[in-house]
């Protein structure tokens, strides 16, 4: 029988602590580092359920491809699986700091239009702050909200692609590429 000793109680706590800098700080950085892709993926979740199903869905195929992957691959090739849960787990980190920036867009301060970076940073924490609920923190909240993450940055994606090929099928010819008369 395991006794509750201050070894047990230190690693789980530190485990906690570690699980919640970890994500605070992917959300920050990818707030940081694209701002323009979190402020558009905290768009997406005005249409949170689907934003989810698709999520999951991505978030699944490809993980669970990954897992059979690493169990029949040789040991030179078991990075293929890992990339396979890899992509989408990151895809998930990136899509929720929009998540992140939109709770703390909700809880305004005074110098969110100088520093942006606060509200991920409020809204983060309060996002982590749902992890550290025993089973359902772990268990259902962290993979509902990785995969909501996923499903926000593939409609960013698919949005932004979108918009890029309007916006290259509405730009003029320049001279030299527009046809010029045909010699006979």
């Amino acid at each position: 029988m395991d006794y509750i000793t201050t070894a047990n109680v230190l690693l789980w706590l530190l485990l906690a602590v570690g699980f919640f800098l970890v994500f605070l700080s992917h959300w920050l950085v990818a707030a940081s580092l694209f701002p323009d892709y979190v402020r558009e993926c905290a768009g997406q979740y005005q249409r949170p359920v689907a934003v989810t199903l698709i999520g999951l869905l991505a978030l699944v195929l490809p993980s669970a491809l990954g897992a059979a992957l690493l169990n029949a691959l040789p040991a030179a090739l078991k990075w293929i699986g890992l990339l396979f849960i890899f992509i989408p787990v990151m895809g998930g980190l990136l899509g929720t700091a929009g998540l992140a920036r939109r709770i703390g867009h909700g809880l305004p301060a005074p110098g969110d239009r100088a520093q942006p970076w606060k509200q991920v940073l409020r809204g983060g924490t309060a996002l982590a702050l749902t992890f550290l609920l025993p089973v359902f923190g772990q268990l259902l909240a962290i993979p509902l909200i990785l995969s909501s993450g996923l499903g926000a940055s593939l409609f960013t994606w698919s949005a932004r692609r979108r918009a890029q090929r309007v916006q290259q099928a509405t730009l003029p010819l320049s001279p030299a590429l527009a046809p010029g008369p045909t010699a006979p």
